[in-house]
């Protein structure tokens, strides 16, 4: 059962969601799921707002501002809508299935992160793509700090980008983890990152790779607690 904190949105997705987004503001939700579609939610009116579909699973998508996101997905094409005047836009295409999808708004720009092993840039005003950067293996999760990208990538890599010089990476480092990494997202406060692998551990890392502030870091597990028949973590 719910609690009065929770409520559960209506119009859900029909397949299994593959990200969810809140808006600056907190009051739109963006979700993108494997039935193709990507959907608005006004989170506070708990109705839909809108709707796109992708020829294939959505994998990935971001808000560029309140009214407009983009995404990507198993069809490997880079989209964009405006919500407030139905209108879609196609920047481009990777070479397979597109994983991760970012919107920098310090440098006005759109990342992609795909399995073709690359992390593309796109310049959302030209509608076209600015550079491709080529990752040590398949991009599974992507997080923006600041002006820096961190990269998640298949074999437990974790690469570190600074966004005004692509052509190389700034570090590279091997996840603490020892399963595949799932997820990453990176702090508030632009110092570090949080990163979660398939077996439901999560480390914390940090960016500044000092001695003295690598020895902050540390890894912990979700643990699931069965109460009356239910199970939470």
């Amino acid at each position: 059962m719910a609690s009065p904190n929770e409520s559960e949105l209506s119009n859900p997705p029909q397949d299994t969601i593959s990200a969810c987004h809140f808006s600056a503001n907190g009051h739109f939700l963006l979700v993108s799921s494997w039935d193709s579609v990507v959907r608005l939610y006004d989170a506070k009116a708990n109705s839909l707002q809108g709707q796109y579909r992708h020829p294939m699973g959505v994998l990935d998508c971001c808000f560029a501002d309140v009214g407009f996101c983009y995404s990507g997905g198993l069809d490997s094409t880079v989209r964009g809508f405006d919500f407030n005047t139905s209108t879609d836009v196609t920047l481009g295409q990777h070479d397979a299935t597109i994983k991760c999808v970012e919107y920098c708004n310090e440098l006005g720009i759109l990342l992609t992160g795909s399995w073709d092993k690359t992390v593309q840039i796109w310049d959302p005003r030209q509608q076209q793509r600015v550079s491709v950067s080529q990752q040590p293996d398949k991009v599974y999760a992507m997080g923006l700090c600041g002006e820096s990208l961190v990269v998640g990538t298949a074999n437990r890599r974790v690469w570190i980008w600074d966004l005004r010089n692509m052509s190389y990476a700034q570090q590279r480092r091997e996840s603490s983890l020892k399963f595949q990494t799932r997820c990453l997202e990176t702090f508030p406060n632009k110092q570090g990152y949080a990163l979660g692998s398939i077996e439901g551990r999560v480390a914390i890392e940090y960016m500044d790779p000092s001695a003295d502030v690598q020895k902050q870091r540390y890894a912990f597990k979700c643990h699931r607690v069965k109460d009356a028949g239910s199970t939470e973590l």
